[in-house]
């Protein structure tokens, strides 16, 4: 395990190509004196870490935008910054791709220093206070070779899917990482309930013949909306669940289980927008930029997309009908909004609000793992018998031998 102190290394050592401009200012203006290092925490993924320093203010970055490299000096220089006495002078990750953290705080600002375990790719970039989160600075570290080995990964479940004639299911627990998503009483949080079911659901299905299950993450990590939809095209998924737990306005007043599938044209009412516009800034909260959206879509699209939201509403109603059986919660019935978590074409997508988290009685049972399990299988049942009303299976769970690819 690495531990270097010191100033930053040459420029030379920092930044792999000349056109990357070594002064990123990432955020306008200082943010006064008196700016306070309140934080500081990693994320391992498959795909990288993230490293998150959270401040009490706004702050102007000296440092490179992206790169590679093997060590990264982020300084924060022209005001006072001092370091919350719960935060430490230096944080061992040893994950494999960062091995340490240095941070140093005076009168002359601060400097965060990286070092990584190999010559990778990092990106620097700032994140404004979002709901309960502070102004953030944030370093992404690339773990080497990981893209090519997800995309050699999700091929061959693709192929696995021709070759063997199995069903894939693609389920996304909702949230992680930095986006925590909503929370209940008793610190429980919204992204490790959606892990919970996930899991769950995926072990109780791949007991099934003919169905494989991909989890978009299995771990506490963040994950872009649109990157979720996309593991499902790449394995070309038959269907895609995401898992959330809703959260009301009104305290404790919320109830009950809904299901969506996608609205192109508004939500049922305005308290499915709010939850939509919710849900949808996930993005915001992880620091992913927005993406322009292809305002001319082909006819062949549109018939896809219609297809879809049909398949999408059929797949819906199963699931709600089947954890309806469970009298602890409500049926709030099939509902549609606009989640960017459901606007691919390529499959029927659904979005399972399972339970209200900030309702005290369900957020007893959402950190339950014995109720977890149960809803688990409870949306298993529906998977399997919409499958099987889709003729995507025989009714004994084997796959058909006319069933589409």
């Amino acid at each position: 395990m690495r531990l270097r102190s010191g100033f930053p290394a040459p420029a030379s050592r920092w930044i792999a190509t000349p056109a990357l401009a070594l002064l990123a200012l990432l955020t306008l203006g200082a943010g006064g004196p008196g700016i306070t290092v309140t934080g500081v925490r990693s994320w391992p993924a498959p795909a990288n870490t993230r490293v998150v320093f959270d401040l009490t203010g706004a702050v102007t970055l000296v440092a490179p935008d992206s790169g590679r490299t093997v060590e990264l000096a982020v300084t924060v220089p022209g005001v006072v910054v001092a370091r919350g006495g719960d935060v430490p002078d230096h944080l061992t990750v040893g994950d494999g791709v960062v091995d340490s953290v240095e941070i140093v705080t005076g009168d002359f600002g601060a400097r965060f220093h990286l070092w990584f375990r190999d010559t990778t790719s990092f990106r620097v970039f700032t994140l404004d206070p979002e709901a309960d989160k502070p102004f953030r600075v944030v370093v992404d570290v690339a773990r080497p070779g990981a893209e090519a080995a997800e995309i050699q990964r999700l091929a061959g479940i693709a192929a696995e899917k021709r070759l063997e004639r199995v069903r894939i299911i693609v389920i996304d627990a909702g949230h992680g990482g930095e986006d925590a998503g909503a929370r209940g009483p008793g610190g429980v949080l919204e992204k490790r309930v959606t892990l919970g079911v996930a899991t769950a659901l995926a072990t109780e299905l791949e007991s099934e013949s003919g169905i494989r299950t991909v989890l978009t993450r299995d771990g506490d990590y963040f994950i872009p909306l649109r990157d979720r939809y996309r593991i499902a095209e790449k394995v070309k998924a038959d269907l895609f669940m995401s898992i959330h737990a809703n959260s009301s306005k009104r305290r404790g007043r919320g109830n009950g289980t809904e299901v969506y599938f996608l609205s192109q044209r508004g939500a049922s009412d305005q308290a499915d927008s709010d939850l939509a516009s919710l849900e949808n800034a996930a993005d915001l909260v992880g620091g992913v930029p927005p993406e322009a959206e292809d305002d001319l879509v082909s006819i062949l699209y549109d018939v896809k997309r219609a297809s879809a939201m049909q398949q999408s509403q059929l797949l819906a109603e199963s699931l709600l009908e089947h954890v309806s059986a469970d009298r602890r919660l409500e049926s709030r019935g099939v509902k549609q909004a606009g989640f960017m978590v459901l606007k691919s074409v390529e499959f029927p997508s659904v979005l399972v609000e399972v339970a209200f988290i900030n309702n005290p009685y369900e957020a007893s049972l959402l950190k339950n793992p014995a109720f977890q399990k149960q809803m688990a299988k409870q949306l298993a049942t529906g998977v399997k018998a919409y499958l099987q009303r889709a003729g995507l299976v025989r009714p004994t769970g084997g796959t058909q031998e006319e069933a589409r690819n």
